[in-house]
């Protein structure tokens, strides 16, 4: 596992207590309709809508979906499932070097419809994508197990998408903190450069905007001038950030970010274009 800049995370996103009071303000102002199943059952990729249950683990929700927007990432999903003899799923960790079993009945128990969901019947886990919520299972495994050392508050209730990216692989990683207008400038116009094969996330400490604090979003691509995020409550739903949002509330937010191609990009390589440009230099040059 490679920390591009030698920072941890400053914060652990996900509190558990009134999230569904929370998630139902959200779902209350929603068309019912889109809470679907489509029933594709686990096929290595993440292709349906998810939706955030009870657990606090956005973090680790938006971390897996920032992954399936970039094909070296739903390529890491697709290799990091799989099929034993017993039936059973197997989730790969290969940054953790380990992997970790999750059956089809641990799947059933815990798979509640989205529509059921959303009209009050509590799920733990995700509703929508199979593959989500079997991830989000061996993750909870990964996390418990005493053999290894995954920061969070409590079980998936609260961590970084930083971690849960060097979890499953040994690309480089990076994290900046909004106390840190250059460094978080940067990091914005790296994942602008790089967004075909970078992850990302957002997450926000105080609430701006409309975007509830203590909780982790999907960043899904950035023009330089605004950012599309996904909040794993719903992520049929596209929100849109611009920079003027950004940079009125610098110091609520931060990001995590995950180079998915370090065979072409170095970590020393990857630190210099992080120092190279800031949000200026990007908007000035889709001006010439």
């Amino acid at each position: 596992m490679t920390n591009i800049n030698g920072i941890n995370p400053h914060n652990l996103y996900g509190i558990k207590e009134n999230l569904q009071d929370s998630r139902n303000v959200s779902m209350s102002q929603m068309d019912y309709s889109l809470f679907y199943d489509e029933n594709k059952g686990v096929n290595e990729q993440i292709d349906e809508g998810v939706f955030q249950g009870n657990s606090g683990d956005c973090w680790l929700i938006s971390g897996i979906m920032s992954l399936s927007y970039t094909d070296e990432g739903k390529e890491l999903i697709k290799d990091s499932i799989s099929q034993n003899d017993n039936g059973n799923y197997v989730v790969n960790f290969k940054g953790l070097g380990k992997s970790y079993e999750v059956s089809q009945d641990e799947l059933d128990e815990y798979n509640i419809s989205t529509y059921d969901n959303a009209k009050g019947k509590e799920s733990t886990y995700t509703t929508g994508d199979d593959d989500m919520l079997l991830m989000e299972l061996a993750c909870k495994k990964a996390i418990d197990d005493p053999n290894t050392n995954i920061p969070t508050n409590d079980g998936v209730n609260g961590g970084s998408a930083y971690y849960l990216y060097q979890m499953l692989s040994d690309n480089p990683t990076a994290y900046a903190y909004g106390d840190n207008f250059e460094q978080m400038a940067n990091f914005m116009t790296y994942y602008y450069n790089n967004q075909d094969n970078t992850s990302a996330t957002l997450g926000i400490v105080d609430s701006f905007s409309g975007l509830p604090g203590d909780h982790a979003y999907a960043v899904k691509d950035y023009d330089g001038y605004t950012m599309t995020i996904v909040n794993p409550w719903n992520t049929t739903e596209d929100i849109k950030v611009t920079n003027d949002e950004l940079i009125d509330n610098f110091g609520s937010y931060d990001m995590s970010l995950a180079d998915m191609t370090p065979e072409e990009t170095t970590a020393d390589e990857t630190t210099d274009e992080v120092a190279d440009k800031t949000t200026d230099d990007i908007a000035e040059e889709q001006t010439v």
